[in-house]
């Protein structure tokens, strides 16, 4: 019983030795099999000013942020805006009630125009007793006691003007107006409340036309970035998640000592905002361009492979022979590989189809079978 298997093992072994064989390759009359070639996608290794990135991460801060205080207090009459309403400098927010700083302005200008009167006596009193003074008609000290009171006279005028400029300025702070361009926060209090000048606060506003910019980045970096510094503000791009768009901006400050609890320095910067399509205080993922590298030879990721002596890569040359070439590694960007030495641009490098692949090997493009699988479908 023992002798059946090994007979269905032994036939079983030869038929797919013989698949095996008529799989793998083809044997020439009077010569060796040849291999059949190994379909590979090929690209070519480009040549381009490559940038060198940082990436890291940040958040934008607010370049301009007010919160509304009254400067005065009062009953908050009304509220003229929509929360999150665009506003411009000088817009009306909040009005407070100004019946009360009415009658002070009030008061103010008729104790002004009152000691003003007085002071038209004065100078008359004196301007008529300045002849007198000359003829020994009044004694010296009548005659001082007069100057003095028409001194004092313009000086209580002057105190007059003051007190009516504060009232008219304090009238003027009912209406509370934004000091800035900007978005609106929602409101903190109602209509009807009071308001006490100093304490209560209303709103916020804040200007997101443009925003700062804060990040770190490892301590490792920090002679690129103060290279780059030294040179001018350093281009960066921002990109919220979620967001495909990249927005531009500048680093222009690099804090003076390291996060020894981090191993991280501080970097600030600022981003334009026009369209106010950036948030303050957003999450946002950013690339320091750092330098660039000028004529940078760049081959897809997919082509390096990494191995015990380092990474290395395969080329077909012109015979579409496969060459096996080690390589020195650079920046990467765009899912391509800066190639220091090792590959030229214009050779084709082997992208797919690696498994199969060794030196020396013939191999094919997968983009010349496309149209001979196309007219056979």
């Amino acid at each position: 019983m023992n002798s059946i298997p090994r007979l269905t093992i032994t036939v079983f072994s030869i038929s797919a030795l013989a698949l095996l064989t008529s799989a793998c390759g083809k044997k020439q009359a009077g010569g060796p099999f040849t291999a059949p070639p190994v379909v590979v996608t090929l690209a070519p290794a480009s040549q381009a000013d490559t940038p060198v990135i940082i990436a890291t991460y940040g958040t934008t801060q607010d370049k301009e942020s007010v919160d509304i205080v009254p400067q005065v207090s009062g009953q908050l009459l009304s509220i003229l805006f929509e929360e999150g309403a665009v506003v411009t400098n000088g817009q009306p927010l909040f009005q407070i009630d100004p019946r009360d700083y009415q009658t002070r302005v009030h008061q103010a200008e008729g104790m002004l125009a009152a000691d003003k009167s007085s002071l038209e006596l004065a100078r008359t009193t004196l301007s008529r007793n300045q002849p007198l003074l000359g003829k020994r008609l009044i004694s010296e000290e009548v005659f001082d006691t007069i100057k003095n009171k028409a001194a004092s006279l313009e000086a209580q005028l002057a105190i007059d003007q003051a007190a009516l400029t504060q009232a008219q300025l304090n009238l003027a702070r009912c209406t509370v107006v934004s000091p800035i361009d900007g978005i609106c926060s929602k409101r903190f209090v109602d209509a009807g409340n009071l308001v006490a000048a100093g304490v209560s606060r209303l709103t916020n506003v804040r200007n997101n036309s443009a925003l700062r910019l804060e990040c770190t980045v490892s301590e490792q970096y920090l002679p690129q970035i103060r290279t780059a510094l030294a040179a001018g503000p350093i281009h960066i791009k921002l990109t919220p998640p979620g967001d495909t768009k990249h927005y531009p901006g500048t680093l222009s400050f690099i804090d003076n000592a390291v996060d020894p609890a981090t191993g991280s320095i501080l970097l600030r910067g600022e981003v334009p905002n026009p369209d106010r399509a950036l948030w303050a205080r957003q999450f946002v993922n950013i690339e320091i361009i750092v330098t660039t590298i000028p004529n940078a030879v760049m081959v897809p990721e997919s082509a390096v492979q990494f191995g015990k002596t380092g990474p290395y890569l395969y080329v077909a040359n012109s015979n579409s022979i496969s060459e096996l070439r080690p390589v020195t590694v650079g920046v990467r960007h765009d899912n391509l590989l800066q190639i220091s030495t090792g590959v030229q641009a214009g050779e084709s490098v082997i992208t797919s189809g690696l498994m199969m692949m060794r030196p020396g090997a013939t191999v094919m493009d997968a983009a010349t079978l496309q149209p001979a699988t196309m007219q056979k479908k």
